[in-house]
C-alpha cells in the first residue's frame, strides 16, 4: 500500500500546486520580506544587508522564501530516509520503549481472548467508516492539504507539519509493510480480504497498516499543535483499531504495534527535520536534556543517567 501511495504522490502534488501558488507566489513578488522580519536584521547599509541575507548564520522565516513543491517533496523524502535510522538514536524513543514493549507483550498474550470478545460484538457504523477511511488516508491528501494551506497563507508551521507528516506516514507504512513479511501470525479471518490487504504486504497481519494514517497524525499533531487538537486523531486511531479487530482483519497486537511504530517514526522524522517551533506542551515533555553513561566509583562501575528539567 505504501509503494502505491508513493507513486501517486507526484500526481497529487502537481494537481494541488497551482491552487496554492496562485496566492503564495503573488505575495512573495509583492513583498518578499515582511516589515516585522526586516527588524530582525541590524540597520546597516545596502551592501551589508546583502551580505547578511546571504549568510547562513541569519535564520529567516522560511515562509518568506519562495518555495518549490518539487524541492520540498525531495526534502520530505530525505527526512523519511534519515528518520529511518535517526529513530534509533532518539532519547525520546527510549521513553516510548518500556510502554511499547509492555503493551505489545500483553497484547500478544491476550490476542485470542480479546479478539474473540471483539468479534462477538456489533460493529457500529461510524467505527466501520473510520476504519475503512484508513485506505483513503494512506494517500497523501492530508499532508498535501496542510502543505499547500501553509504556502497559500505564508504559514511555515503548517508547511513543516505537512512535510513531516508525509515523511512519518510513509516511513511507518514502509516499515509495517516490511515487517509483515516476517512470519508472526496470520489474520484472524482470512476470507474476503481486499486488494489493499493482500497486494502491498506479506501474509502476516503484524503490524496493521490501516491505522497508521491516524496514529502518525496523532503524534505529529501533538508535536505541532498540542494535546487538545491531537484528541481528534487519537479518537480516529482508537476507532480504526477497533474496526480492524472487530472485523477480524487484525489482532490486538497488530494495532498496538502500529501505534508504537508510528511513535518511533514520528520522532525519527522530527530529528531529521530539526524543527524548533514545536508546541510548548511537547517541549515540556520531550525537549529535555537527558544523558546516559557509565559512572566509576570506588573501583565499581554503574549506570549514570542525567536528566535536566
Amino acid at each position: 500500500m505504501a509503494l502505491k501511495s508513493l507513486l501517486i504522490t507526484i500526481i497529487t502534488f502537481q494537481l494541488l500546486a497551482p491552487i496554492a501558488l496562485g496566492q503564495s507566489f503573488n505575495k512573495a513578488q509583492d513583498n518578499p520580506l515582511e516589515s516585522k522580519d526586516k527588524q530582525l536584521l541590524p540597520k546597516k547599509d545596502d551592501h551589508t544587508d546583502k551580505l547578511l541575507l546571504a549568510s547562513d548564520k541569519i535564520e529567516l522565516d522560511n515562509s518568506l522564501v519562495p518555495r518549490d513543491s518539487w524541492n520540498d517533496l525531495l526534502i520530505s523524502f530525505t527526512w523519511l530516509f534519515k528518520g529511518a535510522y535517526l529513530q534509533f538514536t532518539q532519547v525520546n524513543n527510549l521513553y516510548y520503549l518500556p510502554p511499547a514493549v509492555a503493551t505489545t507483550w500483553y497484547a500478544f498474550e491476550e490476542d485470542e481472548r480479546i479478539s474473540a470478545y471483539a468479534r462477538s460484538r456489533k460493529l457500529r457504523k461510524h467505527v466501520d467508516i473510520v476504519g475503512d477511511m484508513g485506505v483513503v488516508l494512506n494517500f497523501p491528501f492530508l499532508p498535501a492539504a496542510f502543505y499547500y494551506y501553509g504556502r497559500a497563507y505564508d504559514n511555515h508551521h503548517a508547511v513543516q507539519f505537512g512535510m513531516e507528516y508525509f515523511a512519518a506516514l510513509y516511513l511507518a507504512l514502509s516499515e509495517s509493510g516490511v515487517l509483515s513479511f516476517f512470519d508472526v501470525h496470520e489474520r484472524p479471518e482470512k476470507h474476503e480480504l481486499s486488494f489493499w490487504e493482500t497486494q502491498f504486504r506479506g501474509d502476516s497481519s503484524w503490524p496493521s497498516g490501516h491505522i497508521i494514517p491516524y496514529t502518525t497524525l496523532f503524534f505529529k499533531t501533538m508535536q505541532f499543535y498540542g494535546p487538545y487538537w491531537s484528541i481528534l486523531p487519537l479518537i480516529g486511531s482508537v476507532w480504526s483499531s477497533q474496526q480492524r479487530v472487530q472485523d477480524g482483519k487484525h489482532w490486538l497486537s497488530d494495532v498496538v504495534a502500529s501505534f508504537w511504530l508510528s511513535a518511533f517514526a514520528s520522532e525519527g522524522v522530527r530529528a531529521a527535520g530539526k524543527y524548533k517551533n514545536n508546541h510548548p506542551f511537547y517541549k515540556w515533555i520531550f525537549e529535555r536534556e537527558a544523558r546516559v553513561g557509565i559512572i566509576h566509583h570506588q573501583n565499581k562501575i554503574g549506570p549514570r543517567i542525567v536528566w535536566n528539567f
